[in-house]
């Protein structure tokens, strides 16, 4: 008997590879990726009265694999390579960044001195008066806590974003891979769990003939890309689909 992966056409290193794809690009909100478009046109290429037992087994054999050793190791991977990297590292503390730009900015003006020379001595005094009004406004207390605020508003900013990209991957790439797919299985049956299989009328052949799609109604294009890939593949992939995900779903995220 053929197993599910071959009656799809897909090899084992093909299969895995289609899962671990899935496993790095979580949160699609487009479409699938690779193992939607896969699996939609190997799913054509069989009848459809075949495909519920088909898609019972290929269930299996990603439940299989998910549970394998070869996933735990190439899970962990793709985890640690997708981590966010560390904080952004500064050389200094706030106090001595504060005092090195304060100390830069009053040499810089200190240096500005000499220009005093070439000029008048009317000019010069007016110049060098407007050179201690500037210095004094840079040793003023205020002036100072302003250029700190914006000193702790730059670190604090790159904080947050850190602390945001360390959030989204411990969302999307969590310590449990059974997480992953507990996620993807609840999307999977919230979006199948009404599809409009009687609308199935009209479908797409290539020029041998061979089905490569269903067409849509103008009201189904807005549907989650579940919904339309169940629509495609048809009542008997979905509900043994469904049955297979909510059984798998239960094992691993019991309520």
């Amino acid at each position: 008997m053929q197993s599910a992966l071959s009656q799809l056409g897909l090899t084992e290193t093909a299969a895995r590879g289609l899962v671990m794809d899935e496993v790095q690009a979580p949160g699609r909100s487009g479409g699938g990726g690779k193992m939607a478009a896969a699996g939609r046109a190997a799913y054509l290429k069989i009848p459809e009265a075949a495909r519920g037992p088909v898609t019972t087994a290929l269930f299996a054999w990603t439940k299989a694999y998910v549970n394998s050793p070869a996933f735990e190791t190439a899970y962990a991977r793709v985890r640690t390579t997708a981590m966010p990297g560390p904080p952004l590292p500064y050389d200094h503390t706030i106090d001595e960044e504060l005092k090195k730009q304060l100390d830069h900015n009053l040499a810089v003006l200190e240096g500005m001195k000499r220009g005093a020379a070439s000029m008048s001595a009317a000019e010069a005094q007016k110049f060098l008066a407007s050179l201690k009004e500037t210095a004094d406004k840079v040793r003023n207390p205020e002036t100072q806590s302003g250029m700190r605020a914006e000193l702790e508003a730059v670190r604090a900013k790159h904080q947050a974003q850190h602390d945001k990209g360390m959030a989204q991957w411990q969302k999307e790439f969590p310590a449990d891979r059974q997480t992953v797919f507990a996620r993807r299985l609840r999307e999977f049956l919230d979006a199948t769990a009404e599809v409009d299989f009687e609308a199935r009328k009209n479908v797409v052949k290539s020029h041998a003939g061979e089905i490569v799609g269903v067409a849509l109604r103008k009201e189904h294009q807005a549907k989650p890309w579940q919904w339309l890939e169940a629509f495609v593949v048809g009542k008997e992939a979905t509900t043994a689909g469904r049955a297979a995900a909510e059984a798998w779903l239960k094992e691993i995220a019991p309520k």
